[in-house]
């Protein structure tokens, strides 16, 4: 190729032009920065960056003519090498060998490279067509549709540009773009489900990595079904990670945005069902992980009806998992769920550092729960770019509840489409068949249902451990105490008798009014509440602020009636200037789902709630705690 002795470059349609080193004529402009062209070569059309266009000098005497191809011109003879080809790599496809020693042995005998065996095993996978495997004519390129060439090069092109980048554009807004293009180039709009056809015939592998990454893909496609150790039937391996919901919500009675909540889901990894979750305004916790594993293992009926208000949903998935993945964060190192899962006889089981590891099932869904919420009004996006002038606040209509009921919603659909990673069944029929049997399967029927509700959702919550004083117990300035505690006033260890016995006290971080004390006489659990019963429920969250606060204020000798005064002095500055910033709103829609999570409580955990603490401790002689231990949350 010479260069150009012209100082322009005409962008016109029958210019030639090099793309990459590659000759093209251009068709039509079809938007600002792109051409459609076609390669003189293949006779592939294209959608080209204008900015990667120079034009393009032939010597004459290297000139030749170019012709194109249709299926009709393709000789019966070409149509039999495809055939051949198919034939070859048949064992492959149908699984009947596998492997790297498989293939190089199929590519010995055929006489073909082991690079080629697995390119023709690649492109027939992904669109089923024995016109793939045609020889390396000109025409005849992997993955070419027979419709439209011009429409066709415009949906290729922004399905591989626009779709499969880490955006994570929906399909829908991947058709709008392509129709728009296809209007500005005169050629007819294509169909939705014609654009969801062709994402459906990309490699699955391929597209992944380019939308999230080459790690996550890995995650899902190396560690398919059937190569997890142990999860061969359902509950025999549950996955359970976070992630902030991108999605605004409003507060309950203004209506106005209060930001975006958390969620934690927990995931089957045999039938994909998802087990558990929990929702919250707090960021990722032990407790939010404790909720949603409780909330896994027990049945979900009443709450359902009762704290849902979709009686008719059903979410039949309940049970111990057998193994619990988790990554390494810090709510899940915790010791409260290596108590728990050694109570429950749960493996736990950690992803590797820098290599995550069978983590890719929780984020897929994650991910697809994400998708589904780009749908709702205050939907977030990736960027700037991306969210263009639509303001994510100002369009927010859910409430906290809305969303649950939405997310409840999201999840009972899904439970019921076809899932690609289990081979288009869907997750309930396969859930149902490992469980009840089918397909060849023997049933190994339903899990046990637990019937100590109350002792599963306390032993999910963050735990401390103290020695039980005649005062009772000290956790963070606050004095706690109740008649069961006498019994254990200076309790020896009765390992080692020169030392204190410490025992467990759980507390929700989102009522820190009270804890919970597990007696070893009577193996059960007992409410242990503020020594000083006049002060109010509230969060450790609200809590450590008004500590602060006094702390700033210059108080040095800090208690927990001086704490309690900042809480009130903060409860009336916030009602005075009212719901009017977004975080006066998110902290009062907080209070108002502790509120609820207490009256949930009520029911619950009936036998704790209805202990009598009918005497006082007595005065507190002083307090300085030698022996301490932290909860799991942040605080």
């Amino acid at each position: 190729m010479a260069k150009s002795s012209s100082a322009l470059f005409q962008i016109t349609k029958g210019e030639l032009v090099n793309y990459k080193g590659q000759e093209y004529v251009l068709l039509k402009v079809i938007d600002l920065n792109k051409v459609l062209a076609q390669n003189i070569v293949s006779k592939t059309t294209e959608v080209l960056e204008i900015r990667d266009l120079t034009p393009w000098v032939v010597n004459q005497e290297e000139a030749t003519d170019k012709t194109a191809f249709d299926l009709t011109d393709i000789p019966e003879e070409e149509w039999q090498f495809a055939r051949e080809r198919l034939k070859i790599i048949e064992p492959l496809l149908s699984r009947k060998v596998s492997g790297a020693a498989a293939a190089e042995e199929i590519a010995k005998q055929a006489g073909y490279g082991v690079a080629t065996i697995y390119r023709w095993v690649r492109v027939f996978k992904n669109s089923g067509l024995l016109s793939d495997l045609l020889s390396d004519k000109p025409g005849w390129r992997t993955g070419k549709w027979r419709a439209n060439p011009e429409v066709e090069a415009i949906i290729k092109d922004r399905i591989e540009n626009y779709y499969m980048t880490d955006q994570k554009r929906s399909i829908a807004s991947t058709t709008a773009e392509i129709q728009r293009l296809c209007f500005n180039a005169g050629l007819s709009k294509p169909h939705w489900e014609t654009v969801k056809r062709r994402i459906d015939a990309i490699d699955e592998r391929e597209c992944f990595e380019k939308r999230y990454s080459k790690r996550a893909a890995k995650q899902i496609f190396d560690v398919n079904e059937g190569t997890i150790p142990n999860a061969d039937w359902p509950l025999a391996l549950v996955q359970i990670d976070h992630t902030p919901l991108p999605v605004m919500i409003v507060h309950d009675v203004t209506r106005r945005s209060i930001g975006r909540p958390y969620v934690t889901f927990s995931i089957d990894v045999y039938s994909r069902m998802i087990t558990g979750m929990e929702l919250s305004l707090e960021a990722p916790s032990a407790m939010s992980a404790g909720l949603c594993l409780s909330h896994s293992i027990l049945t979900k009926d009443k709450w359902l009806s009762e704290d849902v208000g979709l009686p008719n949903v059903e979410w039949p998935c309940w049970g111990v998992m057998g193994i619990l993945h988790m990554d390494n964060a810090r709510e899940f190192r915790g010791e409260m769920l290596k108590e728990a899962c050694r109570e429950y006889d749960i493996d736990p089981q950690f992803r590797p550092v820098k290599t995550p590891h069978y983590g890719g099932h929780i984020e897929r869904y994650m991910g697809t729960a994400s998708e589904g919420l780009k749908t709702l009004e205050g939907a977030t996006f990736s960027n700037p770019k991306e969210r263009g002038e639509y303001d994510s606040e100002e369009r927010a209509t859910m409430t906290f509840h809305e969303l649950e009921q939405w997310l409840v919603l999201f999840i009972a659909k899904y439970h019921r489409s076809p899932h690609s990673g289990i081979n288009d069944e869907a997750p309930i029929d396969r859930y149902r068949k490992g469980l009840l049997g089918g397909d060849g399967k023997l049933p190994r029927g339903l899990p046990a249902r637990r019937l100590d509700e109350e002792k599963v959702r306390i032993d999910f919550m963050p735990f401390v451990e103290r020695t039980v004083q005649s005062y009772g117990v000290v956790i963070d300035d606050l004095h706690y105490f109740a008649d069961v505690l006498r019994s254990w006033v200076n309790a020896p260890d009765p390992q080692n008798l020169k030392l204190k016995r410490l025992f467990k006290f759980r507390r929700d971080p989102h009522d820190i009014s009270r804890l919970y004390f597990f007696d070893p006489i009577s193996k059960r659990y007992f409410v242990i509440p503020y020594r000083n019963t006049s002060f109010p429920p509230i969060s450790i969250w609200e809590f450590n602020d008004a500590r602060k606060a006094a702390k700033k204020a210059g108080v040095k000798d800090v208690n927990e009636n001086i704490i309690f005064d900042y809480a009130n002095q903060q409860q009336e500055l916030q009602d005075q200037a009212g719901l009017k910033t977004k975080v006066a709103r998110r902290a009062d829609q907080r209070k108002i789902q502790h509120a609820k999570a207490r009256e949930k409580r009520e029911r619950d955990l009936p036998k704790t709630i209805k202990t009598e603490v009918p005497a006082m401790p007595p005065i507190i002689p002083g307090y300085d705690p030698n022996r301490k231990s932290h909860f799991d949350d942040e605080e």
